[in-house]
């Protein structure tokens, strides 16, 4: 008996229970289950998960780094599918935050008045405003709690970890990136069985990536992080030669995704890292932007020739061509969709500029904001193919002016802080170990001009992860400005 209470009051069995009851009530929320053995599964690993949650959180969390790459879709019940295991075990991970507040846990100060953890909760905090003035308020409050989810997982979590030892950044790092070869050693081997071709790289990716553009993303993503550990020069770890092995497996699979938006957000990182680098005073900043300004001013013309002339288009074997098919807005399928998106975006936020229509709800209403000429072949009526192809255009159509804003002072707060830190770090490797987690951000924030995928794990967990890796090192080097990271 005396046993069976202390079992009870047990942190594991209260833990446990809760977890059971909360994950049996979220998954029969979201995904209306009504297979009973599919209801005992989850409640089963649950409770085997538990264990792993309590006793063992950051074994968990190098687990849930390794294991994301390697998630797939789950149908659940009709056409609903989760990301399994990855998503049961970040909800798994939130319930035990929940849990833990609950129970007296205190979060530090200086964490939550970091000005990143700032924008984190304002943009948390207008979502909750927009999904109660929501066209469809049950989709929106689902949205953001997906949202809560990853960021409570991917920041929070991993903030806490980096925390108790800033080398477990680039062992996580470098533990995703292992297990993100098993997706590409699969894509490549099915890709070549299609002789390296554009459309073949659409398929490619899947079951791992559903889409060619997200696979590209995640992979430039980590490039600037391994080419910098690829160098002893820079790097304080020993398994640098493992980096660099790493690294040109990466390059290579980012080239055959055949994802333009990649290609050029790598390009873009890598501009931007080498003007970092040169430290330039604000005011040549500032003349550097005018004189492109002027420049695209006094050569509009011929732009504007080059853009209505170009006929490279996309999927072609050709990969110059395919390359230049990025400015074709005359005849390339994809771009004027892309481009027909973007407008209903603008349409959308035009008729609700404050709120917008409700996270997670372009989807469902930028089909009637539709014009006939901005329409092409791969467009529907209806309007049932999803996003509005830019991370920021969606938050103005569905949160309004306020949400996007609010998002890019987020995107604005995190480089600032990264380039202000790595002026403040007094090492080479830190500095280094900050420069090329920025770089791999900046890809994600260039990409997000083209594509939106942030309401992915695949492409959260690493932009969240980022973030609180540097918001971990920030503090800590406030606290010990001359420690090595």
């Amino acid at each position: 008996m005396q046993q069976a209470i202390k079992l009870f009051r047990s942190d594991l069995f209260v833990y446990g229970i809760s977890l059971i009851i909360t994950l049996v009530c979220f998954f029969n929320f979201f995904y209306n289950l009504s297979n009973l053995v599919t209801v005992v599964l989850i409640a089963l690993l649950t409770l085997l998960a538990t264990v792993l949650v309590v006793r063992y959180k950051q074994l968990l969390l190098y687990g849930l780094a390794f294991i994301i790459p390697l998630s797939v879709p789950l149908k659940i019940t009709g056409e609903t599918k989760i990301s399994a295991p990855s998503e049961l075990i970040c909800v798994l991970l939130s319930v035990f935050f929940f849990i833990k507040l609950l129970r007296g846990k205190k979060i530090s100060l200086e964490f939550l008045k970091h000005p990143i953890t700032v924008f984190i909760l304002m943009d948390l905090s207008w979502l909750v405003i927009t999904s109660i003035t929501s066209e469809m308020p049950l989709v929106s409050f689902k949205r953001v709690i997906i949202k809560l989810i990853y960021y409570i997982s991917f920041y929070y979590f991993y903030y806490e970890l980096f925390r108790l030892d800033p080398k477990n950044i680039r062992k996580v790092i470098l533990v995703h990136c292992i297990g993100f070869l098993v997706p590409i050693i699969i894509a490549t081997i099915f890709h070549s069985s299609l002789g390296f071709t554009t459309m073949g790289s659409q398929l490619s990716s899947a079951p791992f990536y559903n889409d060619h553009t997200m696979y590209g993303a995640a992979l430039v993503f980590f490039i600037p992080f391994l080419f910098a550990n690829s160098f002893k020069k820079f790097s304080s770890e020993s398994n640098h030669f493992l980096f660099g092995a790493i690294l040109i497996v990466f390059i290579g699979a980012s080239f055959l995704s055949y994802s333009r938006a990649a290609w050029l957000s790598i390009i873009v990182s890598i501009g931007i890292g080498g003007l970092i680098l040169l430290k330039p005073k604000t005011y040549h900043v500032v003349i550097l932007f005018v004189i492109i300004a002027v420049s695209f001013f006094g050569l509009r013309t011929n732009f504007s020739d080059y853009f209505l002339h170009n006929k490279h288009v996309s999927h072609n074997n050709d990969v110059s061509m395919h390359f230049k098919s990025i400015s074709n807005i005359n005849t390339d399928a994809s771009n004027l969709e892309r481009v027909n998106r973007w407008k209903c975006a603008l349409r959308m936020f035009e008729d609700k500029p404050w709120v917008g229509f409700g996270p997670g709800t372009y989807q469902f209403f930028y089909g009637s904001y539709q014009v006939r000429k901005d329409m092409t072949h791969i467009s529907t009526f209806q309007g049932t193919k999803g996003h509005a192809h830019s991370e920021y255009l969606n938050y103005l159509s569905e949160t309004g002016w306020p949400g996007c804003l609010i998002f890019v002072c987020f995107v604005a707060s995190v480089i600032l802080t990264a380039i202000k830190l790595m002026k403040r770090l007094a090492d080479v490797f830190s500095r280094n170990l900050v420069f090329s987690v920025l770089l791999g951000l900046i890809t994600f924030f260039v990409h997000a001009l083209f594509n939106g995928f942030i309401e992915t794990e695949k492409i959260a967990m690493p932009v969240f992860l980022s973030v609180a890796a540097i918001v971990s090192i920030d503090l800590k080097t406030k606290e010990n400005p001359a420690e090595k990271i």
